[in-house]
């Protein structure tokens, strides 16, 4: 049986999770997305599901004594006995819906085995606002990536238009100003539009890449900080944890939790950041992604802002939050 490895799903004790990591040998690191709710607004044979935001699944798993919820990594680390059924995103693509093969169409020439659904329509918890989380698999990913940078280009897809990225700005409860998040994000080319269809595409290791030495454990946490710095390094930026290697005395790299502040840089850039400083296997790093609902952390990259005349914007919003170190 294949490794789990992030973004399969898992059901357990009648509840469903996402997984959250590749290193899962001991238990699995996972966070819970659907609980069983009379009044759930997804159905699956016969049963009414709720989906949880981040605060509600920790609450909830508080209130109801989860035994496998992790207080002091916010996660849920599940044992493999209890886990009743994997959901495969690559092999979800093969049984997925009309919007999924869809979007399959539109990258013909790509492997099936390379690519994969995941979220509500791999475990058949679709809602009237559910989109395709569409997973690419290794290298395979950059040229899907460019595909739908051709594509846009050619006018064969659509990038998301102004009321969708207001949509997505909301939805991951982003505090950068709009137009900032917005200049990021359009040159990523990682999200798309075909035949009012929107998907966008995620990044997971093939799994001869799983053991990247890439940190996914806690550290020992020493405080709130900023850095700005240069990237020297963009290969990573869109793997998870997001790593972006930078030139710094004290910091060796940025490491990313959350899929708002994936690609944020290229190489050569410079970047700011903002995040908790914790020391990993004896060296520094700046976490950003804490929580699934970003608050005062982020990355930009201030070449970019600066060349797109956004820089201005960003700093006078930066005012506005509490203070912080720049280390």
């Amino acid at each position: 049986m294949k490794p789990v490895r992030l973004r399969d799903f898992l059901e357990a004790d009648g509840m469903f999770f996402s997984v959250v990591g590749y290193r899962n040998e001991g238990r699995v690191k996972a966070f819970l997305r659907y609980i069983r709710d009379s009044n759930g607004d997804r159905l699956k044979d016969g049963v009414r599901y709720r989906k949880l935001s981040h605060q509600e699944a920790i609450d909830f798993a508080k209130q109801n004594k989860i035994e496998y919820y992790s207080h002091e990594l916010g996660i849920f680390l599940i044992p493999h006995e209890k886990i009743d059924r994997v959901y495969k995103p690559e092999k979800g693509v093969r049984d997925a819906d009309g919007y999924v093969r869809k979007v399959v169409s539109f990258f013909d020439g790509i492997p099936l085995d390379k690519m994969g659904v995941t979220g509500s329509r791999l475990i058949g918890l679709v809602g009237d606002e559910s989109d395709v989380d569409f997973v690419m698999y290794g290298d395979w990913w950059f040229r899907g990536r460019e595909k739908i940078k051709r594509g846009i280009q050619r006018g064969e897809i659509q990038e998301p238009d102004s009321n969708m990225w207001e949509f997505i700005y909301k939805k991951r409860k982003v505090t950068l100003p709009f137009h900032v998040f917005l200049t990021h994000e359009r040159r990523k080319y990682h999200r798309a539009v075909i035949d009012n269809i929107y998907f966008d595409l995620l990044f997971v290791r093939d799994y001869s890449q799983l053991q990247r030495d890439i940190p996914e454990e806690k550290g020992v946490k020493t405080g709130k900080g900023k850095i700005v710095a240069e990237l020297v390094d963009d290969s990573l930026v869109f793997d998870y944890p997001a790593f972006y290697p930078i030139k710094h005395r004290e910091i060796t790299a940025i490491l990313c939790f959350t899929h708002t502040f994936v690609g944020q840089a290229q190489e050569g850039e410079v970047i700011e950041a903002r995040g908790d400083i914790e020391t990993i296997n004896g060296k520094k790093y700046l976490i950003v992604g804490t929580k699934r609902e970003v608050e005062d952390e982020y990355i930009i990259s201030r070449t970019y802002l600066e060349k797109r005349r956004l820089y201005d914007e960003f700093k006078l919003w930066e005012k506005s939050l509490h203070p912080v170190q720049t280390v």
